[in-house]
């Protein structure tokens, strides 16, 4: 599967990442978590940049492994 184009909501990340929306906004503003604007209200997640930024926080190995699954889950919902 190609995750290159497939993107996920703020809720979907904040699921993966276990985290809150504000925590999330937070990554945004900072610049940790690259985002793309489709509207004033909507924001989208490319899966890849999910992925990378998982890989570089400092979150527990456990989470890391199971972030393929929660992926998968997240999109079948489409």
């Amino acid at each position: 599967m190609d995750n290159s184009n497939l993107f996920l909501t703020s809720e979907d990340v904040a699921t993966i990442l276990r985290v809150s929306k504000r925590t999330l906004q937070n990554y945004r503003t900072e610049g940790k978590l690259m985002y793309y604007k489709i509207s004033p209200k909507v924001i989208r997640y490319r899966v890849v940049d999910v992925v990378e930024f998982l890989k570089q926080s400092n979150c527990c190995s456990y989470q890391k492994d199971r972030v393929n699954e929660l992926i998968r889950k997240c999109l079948v919902k489409l």
